[in-house]
């Protein structure tokens, strides 16, 4: 019985912001037990009586959004604060880089503040106004048909059991918010600098403490070209993470679907670097120009063998990464769960 109450609980809070889920939590726990020595009296509790108890509470989706003071909207309760999280991540990112790139801009060429100031203004809000579309076209295809088949019979002939509460996923499965929140965030710094700031990826130069100029690695010309790519790799990586955020736990199917992901990552990756024709053909010229070093000298062939041999480590060290979150999302999937139901 106790632990029918805890997969209610587990429903009802999941669907929670974090910060109030302890203490609604605790305050549930109290009302269904004061509604159970109620129904009961001085006898025994049984199992039948816990579920009528749970029905007459309603199910979790609805309770939550009660407690949330959630109204019907095109994104239900069960994904709603989740997507406002989300939401407020990507914001925060593009509002981050976007004033990271600001800054260099200004120091670079104090003369143009005005014109980066614009440029700065203009470009957050395209960007703001695409990454919120994708993230939203993501929660509603996830909240309508996606993953919780359920809520396309709401209002309808279905009736919410006690029979379909999720069953509490062991720890050692579950998928840290943080750790998709952090993906989120690089996706859209990755995003934000290759698209608008391409120019400053690369070896920064000084003299006498002041910015002298930059080396890029990427070719300006060309990277334009490839944006569409880009753009996707960066749709496909967000859509992960929120697909992480919205179940919470590794399951078969959703290492299977990171599988497909990953594959689907690599392909475009691999379109993007093939021939190395992204990277800044006149690399090392620029060194030298805004350098000491000098074409001939020891250190010159050094910078030029460790600027070859990156490009292709760049490759091998993503794809390692993207073999070794593909194993773990299979090995933490296929795990027994603990004693958890």
């Amino acid at each position: 019985m106790m632990k029918m109450i805890d997969r209610y609980l587990y429903a009802v809070s999941k669907r929670l912001p974090p910060s109030q889920r302890e203490d609604i939590s605790e305050e549930l726990r109290g009302l269904i037990e004061d509604m159970l020595d109620s129904k009961v009296g001085d006898r025994e509790a049984t199992e039948q009586d816990v579920e009528e108890v749970l029905v007459a509470l309603g199910s979790p989706s609805e309770l939550a959004a009660k407690y949330g003071g959630v109204k019907e909207s095109l994104i239900g309760p069960r994904l709603y604060y989740t997507y406002i999280s989300v939401i407020k991540v990507v914001l925060f990112s593009i509002l981050l880089a976007m004033g990271v790139v600001f800054a260099i801009e200004i120091i670079m060429d104090p003369v143009s503040i005005l014109e980066h100031f614009i440029d700065f203004i203009t470009n957050t809000i395209t960007v703001a106004v695409q990454a919120l579309l994708w993230v939203t076209v993501c929660f509603v295809i996830a909240d309508y048909n996606g993953w919780n088949p359920r809520s396309l019979t709401k209002g309808t002939h279905y009736k919410w059991s006690p029979k379909d509460l999720p069953i509490i996923p062991d720890p050692k499965k579950q998928i840290k918010r943080s750790e998709s929140i952090i993906g989120i965030i690089f996706s859209i710094l990755f995003l934000i600098f290759v698209t608008f700031s391409n120019h400053l990826i690369g070896m920064f130069f000084f003299e006498n403490d002041d910015l002298v100029g930059v080396a890029p690695f990427l070719d300006q010309d060309v990277i334009g070209q490839y944006l569409p790519i880009i753009y996707l790799i960066v749709a496909v990586g967000v859509l992960k993470e929120c697909l992480k955020l919205i179940i919470g736990k590794w399951t078969k199917n959703l290492a299977i679907f990171n599988l497909l992901i990953n594959g689907v990552i690599l392909a475009l990756i691999f379109i993007l670097l093939k021939d190395n024709l992204i990277w800044n053909p006149h690399f090392m010229q620029d060194l030298t120009q805004l350098s000491d070093v000098e074409p001939g000298t020891e250190i010159y062939s050094t910078i030029e063998k460790i600027w070859d041999n990156s490009r292709l480590g760049l490759v091998v060290v993503f794809l390692i990464g993207v073999l070794i979150d593909t194993v773990i999302s299979f090995y933490k999937a296929l795990r027994k769960d603990a004693s958890f139901r």
